[in-house]
């Protein structure tokens, strides 16, 4: 698992949020996902890649799941994903999970990107 931040950049709408998250680098990671983990915080997120679909099933907790293209612009949003349930995205090419309502408290859209950092 690779850990880091990565930052939302909004098109100019207001400060860009930098979130904490942990990123999968394998096959067993990404098929494990969230299950059995304690529920997100506000500041933290799970990046699956190669993600375009994700499931619940197993979840004690809803998550907000947001879908990437290739270029980590935001393709689609989904809120509030309750436990047992499915989700996709054909074109995704990664997901970012997030505790349910952090997209809206962050302010974030489709059209928005990603950016990795490496330093703060």
């Amino acid at each position: 698992m690779l850990h880091g931040r990565i930052k939302f950049l909004r098109n100019n709408r207001g400060p860009t949020p930098v979130l904490r998250v942990a990123k999968t680098e394998t096959a067993l990671e990404r098929i494990r996902g969230l299950l059995g983990k304690p529920a997100l915080q506000d500041n933290q997120g799970f990046w699956i890649a190669p993600c375009n679909s994700v499931h619940t099933f197993g979840m004690r907790y809803p998550l907000d799941i947001v879908y990437l293209d290739r270029r980590q612009q935001i393709k689609k949003i989904r809120h509030d994903l309750k436990p047992f349930r499915i989700s996709w995205h054909f074109l995704a090419r990664s997901v970012i999970e997030l505790r349910a309502g952090a997209v809206e408290a962050l302010g974030l859209r489709a059209g928005d990107e990603l950016q990795w950092v490496t330093h703060d």
